[in-house]
């Protein structure tokens, strides 16, 4: 998904010259090639996150289109004041791409872990949270998020994602994307555990048990009508993401369902509020936290067999 978002804003600025792309000393050998076709509409900051995400403020107070990339856990965590203040309180449309939600970087430890990101961003009046969930996704983001007019965070993988989606697609911010139909369960996915969630849907189908399943790359606000629909019959609700169990898309549909008095059920497959206690990959971090595409079809299974 990175280098979709750099490849796709390199298109979007060359159609519009208030668009700027600001980095926090990260990205070498992705924004080279930007920088030598834009000059000073490229401008890294350094390692100075609260500059960074100010200095993407004032650029945008000024009239500008600033797109503002950092890793994940760095800019939120350290310039949370300056989201809050500078961009959201006083709405300066600026475009904060996060490289690194969930454990894309997951060998280099709780540092680098971004898994309360979502939770925090979505507390924040006048801030939208969208998670691509794959390279297409990310590319219909970008494009939207183009005269969006308002603060916007995108949460992305790194550079690896899978594609999921075979064609191009038109994406609303705010509106979620059907997948597939089901009659006994709903499945809800946002970010990258979108291939996992297709690989539960197929192995639940191969077993017998139909799930609809619905990307949600908006998580705030949330498509309340999708919700609403999945959860009408009574069929249980599933929500999957590489995100705390506390904050992510699943207390956003849980907040929705219990608002609107739902019966449906609520199972939510995220990370557990607790600190990863080992190094690994993503894929053993998944797996130790009951979110890979085994252990959550293993458990959707069970359940339903009840």
């Amino acid at each position: 998904m990175r280098t979709t978002f750099i490849n796709t804003l390199t298109e979007m600025a060359r159609r519009d010259e208030k668009i700027m792309c600001i980095i926090g000393d990260t990205g070498f050998s992705v924004f080279e090639d930007f920088e030598r076709e834009f000059g000073d509409r490229f401008v890294n900051v350094g390692i100075a996150e609260q500059n960074f995400v100010s200095f993407g403020a004032g650029l945008a107070a000024m009239g500008m289109k600033p797109y503002i990339y950092n890793v994940v856990s760095f800019m939120t965590l350290r310039a949370m004041e300056q989201i809050l203040l500078d961009v959201c309180y006083q709405e300066n449309p600026v475009v904060l791409v996060g490289v690194g939600g969930g454990f894309a970087y997951a060998t280099a430890g709780p540092t680098h872990h971004a898994l309360q990101d979502i939770a925090m961003l979505s507390a924040i009046p006048n801030m939208t949270v969208v998670c691509p969930g794959d390279p297409v996704e990310m590319k219909a983001v970008m494009l939207a998020s183009a005269d969006y007019g308002k603060p916007l965070y995108i949460r992305i993988g790194r550079s690896v994602d899978p594609v999921v989606h075979q064609t191009p697609i038109d994406i609303e911010i705010g509106r979620a994307i059907p997948m597939k139909a089901g009659t006994e369960a709903s499945i809800f996915v946002t970010g990258v555990m979108l291939q996992t969630a297709v690989e539960v849907q197929e192995r639940l189908e191969k077993d017998g048990i139909s799930a609809a399943l619905y990307s949600m790359p908006t998580v705030k606000p949330i498509d309340e009508e999708a919700v609403l629909q999945a959860a009408s019959a009574g069929r249980p609700v599933y929500t999957i993401e590489e995100h705390s169990v506390i904050g992510g898309l699943g207390d956003a549909v849980a907040r929705v369902l219990t608002e609107h008095h739902c019966s449906s059920g609520l199972r939510k497959f995220g990370v557990r509020d607790e600190f990863v206690p080992v190094t690994g990959t993503r894929e053993y971090l998944d797996d130790l936290f009951g979110i890979s595409a085994e252990k959550i079809t293993e458990a959707i299974r069970e359940e339903l067999q009840k």
